[in-house]
């Protein structure tokens, strides 16, 4: 019976991953499109934390060829993949390492801006996006800009889809899979020094109930 609820939901919240891609389901899709629609206009040096295997940076690469573009992930699969992808698409203006997004080997005020999206839900713990969030802002310029996502804990269709997920999906066995409220967002935005400057929601637009919110924030003065 749990399976079946479980595919039902699936069938509602998501589609089969495009082209055999890890990061290639419909939410994953969604979020980089509007991403991408946000990135817009940007100018200068753009990091993404938790870049996997490219499908967005080769679309910005194609968007923005001015912008200086810089991925990070901390697989050397994902990574060796994303260079393939590249290679391929002859795309020469993306430097990738190997980093984690907790840890980043860049120096301060490095960045314009910073795009953070389908990485947060599979970060274990809270502490983990703090920290995230701090590395970020220190990697950031004055008045840097920073893009992200989170999987909105008030949609109750997603909260079950990702609680039932691991029982039944060998994929996504070993991931988090973790849900937010978007107050406790705000909070932790607040606290580690960035304000919010656009609300996108996913789903169901200009509903706090819509299964993702993507946000962007400026770094404040310090």
């Amino acid at each position: 019976m749990l399976d079946k609820i479980y595919y039902y939901l699936y069938r509602l919240t998501s589609k089969s991953k495009r082209g055999g891609n890890y990061s290639g389901g419909h939410w994953a899709d969604k979020v980089r499109q509007e991403t991408l629609e946000l990135c817009r206009g940007l100018s200068g040096r753009i990091l993404e934390v938790g870049c996997g295997e490219g499908l967005f940076l080769a679309e910005l690469a194609v968007q923005s060829p001015g912008l200086e573009i810089w991925g990070i992930d901390k697989s050397e699969l994902r990574l060796k993949e994303a260079g393939e992808r590249f290679n391929e698409k002859n795309l020469k203006n993306i430097n990738l390492r190997l980093q984690d997004a907790t840890d980043l080997h860049f120096e301060d005020g490095y960045f314009d801006a910073v795009v953070c999206i389908n990485v947060f839900f599979n970060m274990p713990s809270i502490d983990q996006i703090k920290q995230s969030l701090a590395q970020i802002r220190r990697i950031c310029k004055k008045s840097g800009i920073i893009i992200f996502d989170i999987r909105n804990r008030a949609n109750l269709l997603l909260a079950l889809k990702y609680m039932l997920a691991p029982i039944y999906d060998n994929t996504v066995k070993n991931l988090p899979l973790k849900t937010y409220g978007f107050n406790q967002i705000k909070d932790i935005l607040k606290d580690s020094g960035f304000s919010i400057v656009k609300e996108r929601f996913i789903g169901l637009p200009m509903n706090r109930f819509a299964p993702i919110i993507i946000i962007e924030a400026e770094k404040n003065a310090d």
